[in-house]
């Protein structure tokens, strides 16, 4: 098996990164991952009151997939993550579904001891690992780590967890495969904008899926189920992007029509809000 340390990160999807490390289909990558502010964040009083001079949800360099080309499609498969002993939650000042209430930075570090948090003496919580970042480099210009794209990318969707499998669609040769940005726990919608931030190790395994294309990323789930995705500035249109793939996927792998399909989709899938704040700058 092979592994990639944290040292190794950048802050964007981009097919100009070099590759850290060139893998075929069926082997397995351990990446070390920092949190959301590459380590920066060690007590409470570090705030996050001004930007991070290089930028925000740092990913391993680049995974290299031979053979893997335009047209072929990626399933990267979770097979473990292992949390560091503490990571943070936050607050930043005017930022957040509660933004208008929001008027002051905060910061909490937070212990982890087998797999509890310890909020306070008297507040624990099971963690709930997932992982916020993971994508495939674009065929045009790269994208920051903090945004979401049909790349994949800072998707915050709480279905990416051990046991689930990522599908990415390949847009250049050796697909360019980036992860980061692992939450101890994150609540659907990540309402104050920053997730249970921590440093993580994730293992992962990679099947190369030739003539397969994906337009979009979508997600295989610990139980079987299908997880598709939508992004946009306007929330209606993210969700019609998402069901819309929905439909497509229940169309083509189930032999349906549309009008079947849409029926399928009503009576059976839950439609659920991975960023529920407006994009703005994370410093």
């Amino acid at each position: 098996m092979h592994r990639i340390s944290r040292q190794h990160i950048v802050y964007s999807i981009d097919k100009a990164h070099s590759p850290i490390l060139r893998i075929a289909s069926g082997e397995e990558v351990e990446f070390e991952t920092y949190d959301a502010r590459t380590g920066t964040i060690r007590k409470d009083t570090d705030l996050l009151d001004r930007p991070h001079p290089k930028g925000m949800n740092p990913a391993t360099e680049p995974v290299f997939v031979e053979d893997a080309v335009p047209g072929d499609s990626l399933a990267v498969e979770i097979c473990d993550i292992r949390l560091e002993n503490e990571g943070f939650l936050a607050v930043k000042k005017n930022v957040g579904l509660l933004a208008h209430r929001a008027d002051r930075y905060a910061t909490k570090m937070i212990p982890v001891i087998n797999g509890i948090a310890h909020f306070t003496d008297r507040v624990t919580f099971s963690v709930r690992p997932m992982i916020g970042v993971v994508g495939t480099a674009p065929e045009g210009e790269g994208v920051s780590t903090g945004y979401p794209g049909p790349h994949g990318g800072n998707m915050d969707n709480n279905e990416i967890r051990v046991g689930a499998t990522v599908h990415l669609p390949v847009r250049v040769p050796g697909a360019l495969f980036f992860l980061g940005d692992v939450h101890a726990s994150m609540g659907d919608g990540e309402v104050s904008m920053v997730g249970f931030e921590i440093c993580a190790t994730v293992r992962t395994r990679f099947h190369l899926h030739k003539g397969e294309t994906a337009d979009r990323p979508w997600i295989e789930t610990t139980d079987g189920g299908w997880v598709t995705t939508g992004d946009d500035l306007d929330p209606v249109r993210a969700m019609q992007i998402a069901c819309e793939e929905m439909a497509n996927r229940v169309m083509r792998d189930l032999s349906l029509s549309f009008e079947e399909a849409y029926m399928l989709v009503t009576a059976r899938g839950d439609l659920a809000v991975c960023q529920a704040c407006q994009p703005v700058f994370f410093p």
